[in-house]
């Protein structure tokens, strides 16, 4: 793996002496060469099965100890050798089990697994049962198994078979993007809503700190007590995790100590509303209110709980208090359905006819009771707690395997422009995602218009870089024009992505053409103004085009100098901004093309 862009000094390994390129680039951490990586990848009980290509990459070895094959990450790797603990995870959970069995004694369940069951199991989330890792296979006992959607094999408890690939885990996120196009996603302190507004400070702090500072902020800000009226300084981080006074705190904390104090010697007998709410065998004139162990209180609701005599002075019944915040909730939820009730997008799947008496409403989202669902969309069914259906992989449906929180839900408009040559549906994809391909889109106002881009950039406000005229010249987009007329048809601004650009990930071209004879072609405008500094960024952006394969063509404005670049499938042209004729220089471009061809 390259660690530099062409034409710099490679960073070497962190190793002293060594003096070998590293084998992934990093700002502030340590390094290695690929070498170096291999002895630690042994020194963690493994051997590599494939190259190494980045830390957070998974990648495939093998045990030294047991011969199980697995994907790790170096990261992990890493981690595990500081705390001298070997990598391999079946190694691992071998011993666990066995030293847990023993800790049981005669409580141990040594009753084997069938192997048809833990099949069944790791098929049902998701995974390729491939052995048991032990003979025979008690409880707790590793399996070995691959992932069908990412491919990655590992050694795993059935228990945690059941959470599913990580490669599959669905985050709940309350907000999937941005707020407008081109702005940043930030929790405004101002828009919290949160009690530490009442103590800002606004005659010392200035109203830019209070227009733009975050609730993560960790600069110090003027704050002032509420109650007392000192002023002081607090990290806001602080301050909204824990509102305190200088002043105040310490007092609060003095009469509380005093008041629990006295509590340790006053006996329940002596608390009128202790005496009246008891309820336990115990005489109350031998326990302190301040006693730890619960104890029966019967409130005047008539409810019996076992509590500390304390805690029902400061707070009352336990019981009385939730049913309180049921009450609160329910209230809540009749009037605001999406405030404490479901996710409106899994209330919407409430199966109509099989639930009983149960009412959607008065559904907590951590339920655990077994309800049914029904897609209205494919038409499946099926049973699954609340709490459980916003856990790990949060499947829209388990059959289709949609997810929820998905680009086709939250943006039915970009889920309009979803290609379906990806290998996912806008329902099996978040906004803000990542997937392993560059999904193709298709403009919806001229189906023409075809490129590529991450999730996340469109979830952001990116639209067809086609459509869009912000950030392109007028002679650049009369150049494109005249690329249409000449070649037929020609892409603007079209992001274009390859496994042999090394400078960056993608680059936006000015002009891409498919020539006569199905060679792709990249016409490059290069107006004097804005490239008079920018020869290295332009020569790296050409050899990356090369090396994937595409014809260059840069239109260099006098006086600009040519570039470095010897190579037969590029070239330049000379142009003018003062006497522009975009018509003739295309046609330059196509004949010099043609003759690649």
């Amino acid at each position: 793996m390259r660690s530099t862009s062409p034409g710099k000094t490679p960073q070497l390994c962190s190793e002293r002496d060594c003096g070998q390129p590293a084998a992934f680039p990093t700002r502030t951490k340590s390094t290695w060469c690929d070498a170096h990586i291999t002895k630690m990848l042994r020194e963690g009980g493994l051997e590599p099965l494939e190259p190494f290509t980045k830390p957070k990459a998974w990648r495939l070895t093998r045990c030294l100890t047991c011969a199980c094959e697995a994907h790790y990450r170096f990261e992990y790797t890493l981690e595990k050798n500081a705390y001298g603990e070997a990598t391999c995870r079946a190694c691992y959970w071998r011993q666990w089990a066995r030293e847990a069995r023993q800790a049981m004694g005669a409580y141990v369940d040594l009753r084997p697994i069938p192997e048809a069951n833990a099949r069944e199991h790791a098929e049902k989330n998701g995974y390729d049962y491939l052995s048991a890792l032990t003979t025979p296979s008690l409880a707790d006992d590793p399996h070995h198994v691959r992932c069908r959607y990412c491919g990655r094999l590992s050694a795993a408890r059935l228990g945690d078979i059941g959470f599913g690939c990580q490669c599959q885990i669905n985050p709940r996120r309350e907000r999937q993007t941005t707020k407008p196009a081109g702005s940043k996603q930030r929790d405004l302190l101002k828009d919290s809503q949160l009690p530490v507004l009442d103590w800002w400070d606004h005659e010392q702090n200035n109203t830019a700190t209070w227009e733009t500072v975050t609730v993560k902020a960790r600069r110090e800000a003027a704050w002032r007590c509420p109650d007392c009226g000192v002023r002081f300084r607090k990290r806001i981080l602080d301050m909204v995790n824990m509102c305190e006074c200088p002043e105040c705190a310490p007092k609060q904390r003095a009469e509380w100590e005093a008041e629990y104090a006295l509590y340790q010697t006053t006996p329940v007998a002596d608390v009128r509303e202790l005496l009246a709410a008891w309820d336990d065998e115990v005489d109350p004139q031998t326990v302190m209110v301040a006693d730890y162990p619960h104890r029966q209180l019967r409130c005047p609701r008539g409810h019996r709980r076992r509590q500390s005599p304390l805690t029902y002075l400061r707070n009352g019944c336990s019981s009385c208090r939730g049913q309180n915040t049921r009450a609160t909730r329910l209230e809540a939820t009749e009037a605001d359905p999406a405030a404490f009730g479901l996710n409106a997008e899994i209330a919407a799947q409430w199966h109509p006819a099989k639930n009983g008496k149960t009412q959607l409403s008065k559904v907590s989202p951590g339920s655990r009771k077994l309800v049914w669902w029904r897609n209205p969309v494919c038409g499946h069914e099926w049973q699954e707690t609340p709490a459980r259906r916003e856990q790990g992989q949060r499947l829209l449906c388990p059959e289709c395997r949609t997810i929820l929180d998905s680009l086709a839900y939250h943006f039915p408009e970009l889920a309009a422009e979803w290609s379906p040559a990806n290998p996912l549906s806008a329902w099996q994809v978040r906004p803000t995602g990542q997937t392993s391909f560059t999904p193709d889109w298709i403009c919806s106002t001229d189906s023409a218009h075809t490129w590529q881009a991450a999730l996340s950039s469109r979830a952001n406000g990116s639209g067809c870089p086609e459509c869009r005229e912000h950030g392109k010249s007028r002679i650049e987009l009369d150049h494109w024009s005249a690329a249409e007329r000449v070649f037929g048809r020609a892409s603007s601004g079209q992001s274009v992505r390859h496994e042999a650009f090394t400078r960056r990930a993608n680059w936006l071209v000015d002009i891409t053409v498919e020539t006569a004879g199905e060679q792709k072609l990249a016409i490059e405008y290069d107006g004097c103004y804005w490239h008079a500094d920018k020869a290295d960024l332009d020569i790296e952006k050409s050899r990356d085009l090369l090396a994937a394969g595409y014809l260059v063509v840069r239109l260099r404005e006098h006086p600009l100098p040519p570039l470095p670049i010897d190579d037969p499938n590029y070239t330049e042209f000379v142009v003018y901004s003062a006497m522009s004729t975009p018509d003739e220089t295309i046609e330059r471009v196509k004949e010099w093309a043609s003759r690649r061809d």
